[in-house]
């Protein structure tokens, strides 16, 4: 891809233009710079997903053990609390 096609990056403050320029002061370009500081985001978000996955294990284990106390079930408890025209009993 040439230079002119691709898309300009947009600073939109003066420290961001600072860090940047700073950045780029050994010679690395300023889209090799954005794209490691998203690759460094990305590399922090991922642990947060697997929080999220050990989260849903731990409810799904709780619902598991909730399951296997048992009870009534949905016709048996409405057929104890409710009459045959739907009304409390």
């Amino acid at each position: 891809m040439t230079r002119r096609s691709q898309q300009a990056i947009t600073i939109r403050s003066d420290r961001a233009r600072d860090d940047l320029r700073v950045l780029t002061r050994d010679g690395s370009s300023q889209v090799h710079v954005v794209e490691q500081a998203l690759a460094l985001l990305r590399a922090q978000v991922e642990p947060r997903r697997d929080e999220a996955g050990e989260r849903r294990e731990r409810v799904y284990a709780a619902l598991s053990r909730l399951a296997a106390i048992g009870g009534p079930g949905m016709a048996e408890f409405d057929a104890a609390e409710y009459d045959e025209f739907g009304d409390p009993r």
